[in-house]
C-alpha cells in the first residue's frame, strides 16, 4: 500500500471512531503513538478526555516533557499521583480549581501543604463533577499540619457541600501514630450527602456519631487504625441515640476498634445498619464473647452473610485464654454458630516486647438453602 493510499484511509475514519480507539490508550501511549501523525488526528487528541495515571515510575516525567505543553487541562477527567514530589510539582503548573471537569482525584503519600489558610484545599469547591476523592497524607514529613488539613477537608465535604457529586471519599494518614493528638475532631453534620463509599482513619466514636446524618446513602463504611473511644457522658450518649437507622443502605462495615470500645458501642453501630451483608470487626479480647454476638447479630443484622471477628490478646494472659476456650465450646454446641459453619483460627506474633495472638472467627453463608440444611442437621 502506498503512503498516499494509507494516508487517505486514515482520513476516512470518523471522529467518533478515533475517539473510541483513543479510549483504549492512556495519555502517554496516546501521545507517543498518534501525536503529530496529521492535523486531523492532533485536533481530535486535543479534544479527547484524559485519564492521567502517574502511579508507574517514569510516566510523570514523560508527561511533563511531551504532553504538558500542548495539553488542555479542561480535558482531564482523572488524576492519580503517588509521589509527594510529583504532587507538589504538578500543582505548581496547574491549579486544582482549573480541573473543573475532573471525575477522579487520587493523591497518595502527599506531604502537608503547611498552609493554615488551606488555600489549596479550598479549591475543592470548584470540582462540582468530582465523583471519587482519595487523599493519603504522609506523616513522615517534618511538616505536621496534616491533622488540621484532614479536619478542613472533612468539614468541607460534609458540612460545606464541596464536591456535591462525590460518590467515594477516602482520607487517611500513612505512618501516623495512633494517639489522640492526631485524631481529627469533626463538626456535627446535618445534611445527607450522595457519598456511597467512605473510608476515614483515626476516627473517634463521638465523631462517627456526628458524621452519621451525612452518611445515609453510604453502602460501604471503612475506618482503619482504630475507631477510638473518647470520653462521653451517659447523658451525651443517650442524647445521640436515634430511633431510625442512619446507615440504612450500608451493606459493608469494616471497623478496627481500640481496647476501650465495648459491646455497647458495637450495638449502637449495628443498630444503624439493618441491611448489613458483610461485617469486619477487629478489637481486643473482651469482644471474644460468643453469646453476646449471638444475641446481637440475629436482631440487628438479619441479612448478614459474611462475618469476620479478629480479637487480639496477650499470650499467657489468663482471661484471654479462658475467653478463647469459652468461645470454642459455645461454637461447637450452639446452633447459631454451627448452622453458619463458623471457623476459628489463630495467628501469633510479637507486639512490642510481648507476644500476642489474633483469634480469627468467621463465617460465610453461601445461601439460605445451606443455612436451612445446616440448621436441620443440627436439630437431628
Amino acid at each position: 500500500m502506498s503512503g498516499d493510499k494509507f494516508h487517505s484511509t486514515i482520513e476516512l475514519l470518523s471522529v467518533e471512531l478515533w475517539r473510541e480507539i483513543f479510549e483504549y490508550f492512556n495519555s502517554n501511549d496516546l501521545w507517543y503513538s498518534f501525536r503529530n501523525l496529521n492535523r486531523k488526528i492532533d485536533a481530535i487528541i486535543d479534544r479527547t478526555v484524559l485519564y492521567l495515571n502517574f502511579t508507574k515510575q517514569g510516566t510523570y516525567d514523560y508527561f511533563m516533557k511531551n504532553i504538558l505543553p500542548p495539553m488542555k487541562f479542561i480535558n482531564i477527567r482523572s488524576l492519580k499521583v503517588t509521589n509527594s514530589n510529583e504532587i507538589q510539582h504538578f500543582f505548581s503548573n496547574f491549579s486544582l480549581d482549573s480541573l473543573i471537569y475532573l471525575r477522579l482525584l487520587s493523591l497518595k503519600f502527599m506531604y502537608s501543604t503547611n498552609d493554615n489558610l488551606f488555600i489549596f484545599w479550598s479549591q475543592l469547591s470548584s470540582l462540582k463533577y468530582l465523583q471519587s476523592l482519595e487523599i493519603i497524607f504522609c506523616s513522615f514529613s517534618q511538616v505536621k499540619n496534616y491533622v488540621q488539613e484532614k479536619k478542613y477537608i472533612i468539614h468541607s465535604i460534609f458540612n460545606k457541600g464541596y464536591c456535591p457529586s462525590l460518590k467515594s471519599f477516602i482520607i487517611s494518614t500513612y505512618g501516623a501514630q495512633q494517639d489522640t493528638s492526631k485524631i481529627t475532631s469533626i463538626i456535627t453534620t446535618t445534611k445527607t450527602t450522595n457519598i456511597q463509599h467512605v473510608s476515614i482513619d483515626l476516627l473517634t466514636f463521638n465523631d462517627l456519631i456526628k458524621l452519621l446524618p451525612a452518611l445515609q446513602n453510604v453502602k460501604s463504611f471503612y475506618t482503619d487504625k482504630l475507631l477510638l473511644g473518647d470520653d462521653i457522658s451517659d447523658e451525651q450518649y443517650q442524647s445521640k441515640i436515634i430511633v431510625m437507622p442512619l446507615l440504612p443502605k450500608c451493606i459493608h462495615l469494616h471497623v478496627k476498634l481500640s481496647d476501650d470500645i465495648t459491646f455497647e458501642h458495637v450495638e449502637y453501630l449495628l443498630k444503624q445498619t439493618p441491611n448489613l451483608k458483610k461485617l469486619f470487626i477487629w478489637g481486643w479480647y473482651p469482644l471474644l464473647h460468643a453469646k453476646k454476638w449471638e444475641s446481637l447479630l440475629p436482631i440487628y443484622c438479619t441479612k448478614l452473610i459474611n462475618f469476620q471477628l479478629i480479637c487480639t490478646g496477650y499470650i499467657f494472659y489468663g482471661n484471654f485464654g479462658q475467653a478463647i476456650d469459652d468461645f470454642q465450646q459455645i461454637c461447637q454446641v450452639t446452633s447459631f454458630w454451627f448452622e453458619r459453619n463458623a471457623t476459628i483460627s489463630y495467628d501469633e506474633y510479637c507486639l512490642g516486647h510481648r507476644y500476642c495472638t489474633d483469634v480469627n472467627v468467621q463465617f460465610n453463608i453461601k445461601s439460605k438453602v445451606s443455612l436451612i440444611r445446616n440448621s436441620h442437621c443440627f436439630a437431628i
